[in-house]
């Protein structure tokens, strides 16, 4: 019987001192990777906001007078200049070099009256026609602000007469010629958004059908980039 209880004492002796062990090294691991966790933090990113460039104003609305004269070569007729008007609107490129193309409503007037003055009434008439300037020019100064520009240009410019005015003459569209094309010479400043131009066209086909007629045009433009 003791010798029962002694084998019993000492398997659960063996027992503890096997599992003991086991029990030690797997809180020792437990610790070990408590004390190895690292908490992951994240770390704001900063993003950089970057200006947007200004959009480059490249179309011009514009408007002004010119003063026209029908250059003909007849003894009989006399020529004198008058003001008219015109509005358009162009589009223009950038760089050193650029070109220029848009559309403009021109309404020129004339007056032809007889050499010897015996002639009563009103001798002036007016023609409405739509001219589109196609242009090359160059930039002759541009601040890097582009506060101020100056600029010189020569334009190719096929023109429709579309109408007559009321007049003395009984001229109607029947009596001019429907196409006409001049060649135009001028000068630009632009300061901010405002545009200013001053230049002269020179029509090279006759304005009135069967006489030496050609149309002469000083303008004036005024108008905004946008």
């Amino acid at each position: 019987m003791r010798t029962v209880q002694q084998i019993g004492c000492i398997a659960m002796l063996t027992m503890a001192l096997v599992f003991s062990p086991g029990n030690q090294s797997q809180a020792q691991v437990d610790t070990t990777a408590k004390k190895d966790t690292v908490p992951i933090t994240t770390v704001p990113t900063t993003t950089t906001t970057t200006a947007t460039p200004s959009k480059e104003k490249r179309f011009v609305l514009y408007a002004g007078p010119n003063i026209s004269t029908l250059n003909v070569e007849n003894d009989e007729l006399n020529n004198e200049s008058q003001t008219g008007w015109h509005v358009g609107l162009s589009w223009r490129s950038k760089g050193f070099l650029f070109s220029q193309f848009g559309l403009r409503y021109n309404s020129p007037v004339f007056s032809l009256f007889p050499a010897n003055g015996s002639g009563t009434g009103d001798h002036k008439f007016s023609v409405s026609a739509i001219d589109i300037p196609l242009t090359l020019g160059i930039n002759i100064l541009s601040g890097a602000d582009k506060v101020l520009a100056l600029r010189g240009f020569i334009s190719a410019v096929p023109s429709f007469n579309i109408g007559v005015g009321d007049n003395d003459y009984g001229y109607d569209k029947d009596k001019i010629e429907t196409f006409n094309f001049a060649g135009q010479l001028g000068i630009g400043v632009d300061v901010l958004f405002l545009v200013f131009e001053l230049g002269y066209n020179y029509g090279f086909i006759d304005l009135i059908k069967d006489a030496n007629s050609k149309p002469g045009q000083a303008f004036l433009n005024i108008g905004i980039r946008f």
